[in-house]
Order: C-alpha cells, then structure tokens, then sequence
C-alpha cells in the first residue's frame, strides 16, 4: 500500500510524526512524506520513509505575495506542477496531519485527480467536499478539530486535551491503514551517524536546549545561565547548550555570564547553531539529561528515550506537546519563570534517580495511561467531560448547582429544536419544503446555535460539549435536505442522552447509554 503522509508544520510536528510514519512502515506500506523545504531535516534519517516531497513555499506563495493578483497564474503553475507529481505516485492512502485550510485542499486536489483516473483513494485529516466547505472524514481529526489547541480551553491558557499529538496523529493514520496500531517501540530516533568528536563532551554532561519557536516558551539569558552555573557548581557534569542558528548571540551571552562567575570553561560547551539534526540526535542520546522548555528537542529526547526535564510555561500544553520519555519530568510555570533553585534541585535528583522535588508531573513513558486526576479539580471535570463523549469513559454529574441548571436550560432548548425538527419533517411532507410554515420553523432552528453559546458561555466548564456537537455540524457537509433533516435529529438525540447523562442520579435522567466515538488511544 502506497501512502503519502502532509506534514507541512514545524519541527517539533514532523519529530511527533516520526512514531506514526513508523507504525505505517511497520504495517507494509510504502511511506512517502511532504513537507516544507525549510524542515525537510527533520524526514531526514528515519528508515521508514521511502520519499520526501517538497511543499515550495516560496514558489507557490511567493509570487502572490510579491506581486499580489499579478502573480496568480505564476502561483497556480507551481501548485500544479507540484500536485502533478504528487499525482504520477498514485497513492492508495492520503494521510493529512497539518490541520490547516491549505493542506485540506491539497488532500482534495489529489482526491480528484485520481477519481479523475478511475481510483478511489481514502484520505483522512482534513479535506474538502465537493462544494469547497471543510469535510472533516474521521473521528480523530474531528476530535482534533474540536478539543485541541487554543480553541479548546478549560481556563485562560490552560487547554482541555490530554492525549499527546504524536498518539493522535497515529490514530488519524489508523483510520486509513488499520494495521498502522501505534506501539512504544516506534518511538526511535535516526539511524547513527558518525559525530564530530568537538560537539560531544568527554565527560558525562546536561544538555540544555536555549531556545524554542516562541520565546514565551522558554527562558531568557539569565534564567538559563543560573540553571547552568548552579548544575555545574553541584554536580559533576558537564553542561552542552543546544539551540539553532538563530540563537547565537542567546548562547554567547549565556556563555559570557557563565565566564564571568569564574566557571570553568573546559566543563562548558555551546553546540548552538553548531549541529544539524543527525547530530542533535547523537548528542541528546548521549545526554544523561536534557532540560529545556516546551520545544522540538522534547521530541528528539522522546525518540532518543533520553530523560526530560521540561519547564512547561502555562502558554503551552505539556498534555499535548511535552516530553513522552520515560521517567521525564515536568515543572508548570507561570509568570517570569521557574525558580532556578527549584529546577537544578529536580535535575540533581532526577539524574541520581532520586524522588520528585518540585515537579507537578513525571511521565511513565510514550503509551502512557491518560490522566484522569490531578491536583486541578476543574481541569478534571473538564477533561471528564471530552473523556466521556471521545473514550467512552464513566459519566460524571454535574459539579454544583449552577452547572445542573445550565443543564436543565440546554435539555430544554434541546428539546425544543427536537420538536421543531420533526415538526420541520411534517411540514415538508404536507406542504413542501418552501412553505411559509417551512419557513417559521426554519429560523426558529437556526436560533438553537445562538441560545447553546449562551449557555455554555454563562457555564464555561460545558464548553467541550457545544463543540463537539458543532464539529459533529460541520461534519454534515452538503446533502440533501431530507438527509441532512435525518443527520440533525440523529445528533438531536445523541446530544439529550449526553446532557442527561451529566444530570444528578436523582433527577429524571432518560438513558445512561455510552454513545462515545470510542477513539483508540
């Protein structure tokens, strides 16, 4: 089977790709994978890919941008030429893992160019119908679609998902290639390649990666030279600073901090801007720890099974994006930043195999158990709410009595659009379905979107329900009208059986029938 897998993010997305691209070589299949120029070093040096494809940003999008209408036809010509080549593969399977509006539609154009040629291809992740409208054909990426990211929050900077991108990127690609079942073993990083004796210490040492695509993500200069002075005054590492090109002057000014404390130098390396990524991966594998903030080494470590110690900032989702290696830990901050006291304490500890200090979260490796509990109650519920609708797990009632009465009130406009879709049903039965009754009933239905988002905007912890149930609206796509009238009752009444099923045990609840989406996580 012949499988072209989109990835056309960054770094840390491809490297989070890499456990799915070997389950689908692991499956049989012939792997083939696009991405964008600039991270094509991140395909590079895993065996399970049998060709990497090139999006050309800059051929595709740059003569628009630099000409505006002018460059149009140019822009549409490299496109072609692109999808053209893509075509003359003739993929099997289309795996799109880039949940972005381009790549649906280039998951659509190869759709039709090989409908166009009498073969049916299955593609899953984020595609088009045949109007234009986002057609979201898998339970996972609308899981994705609908519970992951910034869109999906239970507080201010804090989101809702608990199940790692590198385990739902798997499950989107199980979808297509059943055989593809992620396991712990397909987290492995390159093939070994011969390394610079200058890049490696002799010695044992720390690697702390500097940087991050984001640098509210990690931790400024001084930050980073207290961590490093205070690790080389109290252990007998060594200390190698990893980061890209762009982090240079980041990494001189570390090391001159460092020089002024009188530290001494022959226990100091800086490696940023230095390695490419088969060297990153030797020297993160030889790390006895990496310490850094939420950023693509995480994911490195993760293949290399090197221990983490992660700085998670609450601007990120350590659920989603953290380290996966075993025994790794994670300190949550907010504000100016960690305590640097706090951070070399957990690393002295961990790299002695000693107990958690300070951190909130210690990860039991990458098919860890999802976590059900944790010292935020209303992260819990929350979560419990997603769990209940996608894992099929036990219902919880709800919180307090302002939840119960927002349920009460949604239960009713519930029932309300029940009553006028079926009144909706007669009337297009009797007297067509552009009758003035039609009509009145019609814009009656079209108010439930308006009066749901002000419930769940008066009780917030009820918002992954709404989106679930709007994802399950976008996923209608076009049809006819008798069909798309079956789909909105059907998911009328699954929408009932899950309110009731948060209503106290001694309310009048209508059914405890588990209709989870079941995802195999």
């Amino acid at each position: 089977m012949k499988v072209l897998v989109i990835q056309l993010a960054r770094l840390g997305d491809i490297f989070q790709t890499w456990p799915t691209l070997n389950a689908l070589h692991r499956a049989g299949c012939e792997v083939h994978l696009l991405v964008r120029p600039r991270f094509r070093e991140a395909a590079e040096g895993i065996d399970a890919v049998n060709k990497i494809h090139e999006f050309r940003t800059d051929e595709v999008l740059g003569p628009v941008l630099s000409h505006g209408a002018g460059g149009t036809l140019a822009s549409m010509e490299a496109v072609d030429k692109l999808m053209t080549e893509l075509d003359i593969e003739s993929f099997d399977r289309i795996i799109n893992l880039s949940f972005s509006p381009l790549s649906s539609w280039l998951t659509f154009d190869l759709e039709m160019r090989s409908f166009q040629r009498g073969k049916a291809v299955m593609a899953v992740g984020y595609t088009r119908h045949a109007d234009g409208t986002l057609a979201i054909p898998d339970d996972a990426s609308a899981y994705f679609f609908a519970q992951v990211g910034s869109r999906a929050t239970s507080a201010p900077g804090e989101t809702v998902n608990r199940l790692p991108l590198a385990r739902i990127f798997a499950v989107i690609a199980q979808g297509a290639v059943n055989a593809a079942e992620l396991s712990a073993d397909d987290w492995k990083g390159a093939t070994e390649t011969k390394v610079r004796e200058e890049i490696l210490p002799t010695r044992e040492f720390v690697a702390i990666h500097i940087g991050a695509s984001d640098q509210s993500k990690t931790l400024d200069v001084d930050g980073w030279t207290e961590i490093a002075a205070r690790l080389l005054r109290r252990t007998r590492m060594d200390v190698v600073l990893l980061g890209s090109s762009g982090e240079t002057k980041k990494a001189d000014a570390i090391m001159a901090g460092l020089s002024a404390l009188k530290l001494p130098e022959r226990r100091i390396l800086s490696n940023v801007g230095k390695t490419g990524v088969s060297e990153l991966f030797s020297v993160v594998k030889r790390a006895s720890l990496l310490v850094g903030g939420d950023s693509a080494l995480l994911h490195v470590a993760s293949l290399t099974g090197t221990q983490v110690l992660c700085l998670s900032s609450r601007t990120v989702s350590h659920w989603e994006t953290g380290p996966l290696s075993k025994d790794s830990r994670i300190i949550i901050y907010g504000g100016a930043g960690p305590s640097g006291e706090a951070v070399v304490q957990e690393a002295i500890s961990m790299i002695e195999n000693g107990p958690v200090v300070f951190a909130d979260r210690v990860v039991s490796g990458p098919m860890e158990d999802v976590a059900l509990e944790t010292s935020d109650g209303h992260a819990d519920f929350v979560w419990s709410l997603v769990s209940m609708i996608y894992l099929s797990t036990p219902s919880p009632e709800a919180a307090d009595r302002q939840m119960t009465v927002a349920l009460e009130n949604w239960l009713e406009v519930q029932e309300v659009e029940k009553n006028q879709l079926e009144a909706l049903a007669r009337i297009w039965s009797l007297k067509g379905v552009d009758s003035e009754e039609a009509r009145t009933v019609s814009a009656v239905i079209d108010r439930i979107d308006e009066i749901t988002s002000l419930i769940t905007a008066s009780e917030p912890r009820l918002a992954p329900i709404e989106r679930w149930w709007a994802t399950e609206k976008v996923r209608m796509g076009p049809q006819d009208r008798v069909q798309l009238l079956a789909r909105c009752m059907a998911l009328n009444e699954q929408l009932g059986i899950v309110l009731n099923r948060l209503r106290p045990k001694q309310a009048d609840v209508k059914g405890d029938r588990r209709d989870g989406l079941e995802l195999d996580i």
